[in-house]
Formats: C-alpha cells, sequence, structure tokens
C-alpha cells in the first residue's frame, strides 16, 4: 500500500500530495503541520525550528523569484502564479543585485553590437531574460 501511495505522489502535479478528491493536502493540514514542526512544543514551552518570520507562503515568494532569476518573463509568472496584473508580480518576484547587473549587461552587449544585430541576434535571444520588480515600501510585500 506504501509502494503504491509513492508511486501516485510522484507522478502528480502537486508539491503536497494527498488522498483528497482533488488529488492534493488541504492548506489547513498544512498550516497545522506546519505550526508543529516550526513551533513544537518542549515541556510545554515554545521552541522554534524555523525563524518565527517564516510562513508557508514564503515558498511561493521563493519560486517566483526563482521563476525570475531562470529568465521568465513578467507575463509568465504572473499566468503561472494565477495574479489579475504583472503589478501584483511585484509583491512576489524579490530580484537580487546580480539578476539587476546581469540585465544590465545583456542590454549593453546589444548596444555594443547594434550594427551586427541580425548576426547577434540568436545569441541575444538564448540569454536569459530576467524581471526587474521593485517594490515602493516594505509594506508592499505581503508574506
Amino acid at each position: 500500500m506504501l509502494d503504491e501511495r509513492r508511486k501516485r505522489e510522484r507522478n502528480s502535479p502537486w508539491v503536497f500530495p494527498g488522498d483528497t478528491p482533488e488529488g492534493h493536502v488541504l492548506v489547513t493540514t498544512l498550516d497545522h503541520l506546519h505550526g508543529d514542526v516550526a513551533r513544537p512544543k518542549v515541556d510545554g514551552k515554545r521552541i522554534y525550528r524555523f525563524s518565527p518570520e517564516f510562513v508557508l507562503h514564503s515558498l511561493r515568494h521563493t519560486m517566483h523569484t526563482r521563476l525570475g532569476e531562470a529568465g521568465t518573463e513578467a507575463f509568465t509568472i504572473m499566468r503561472i502564479a494565477g495574479h489579475s496584473s504583472v503589478t501584483v508580480n511585484q509583491r512576489y518576484v524579490h530580484p537580487t543585485a546580480e539578476t539587476v547587473e546581469r540585465a544590465f549587461q545583456r542590454l549593453e552587449t546589444l548596444n555594443a553590437h547594434s550594427g551586427q544585430l541580425p548576426s547577434l541576434e540568436r545569441e541575444i535571444r538564448q540569454l536569459p531574460a530576467t524581471i526587474s520588480a521593485t517594490v515602493a515600501s516594505d509594506d508592499a510585500v505581503s508574506h
């Protein structure tokens, strides 16, 4: 029985596969499991295995940031995330200084070879594109 479950989970499209009719673990179940692991009680006293600020929703921010770093376009991230607009992506995609630097390097390469654009076009297109999202203030980021 355990082997059957492992096979089913391995082929599941869900990050947290489960036994629900939809095939995934319920959010409330994940929240309870997270609470048990993140803040277990030892002798009636709470200890923290993770930073108290860590919440499961942080994984969503990480995924969207990594998609941006991998060169995924803003509109593609929007569709994957189910966001209503690209503006909402700004709350989820947190570009690093290196990501911003790579974007400028690609621009400089394009500008330096502007006269050779047809021959350089394939080379530039193969470079991963990055998304630049800025947040006006810390309260704009929801976790």
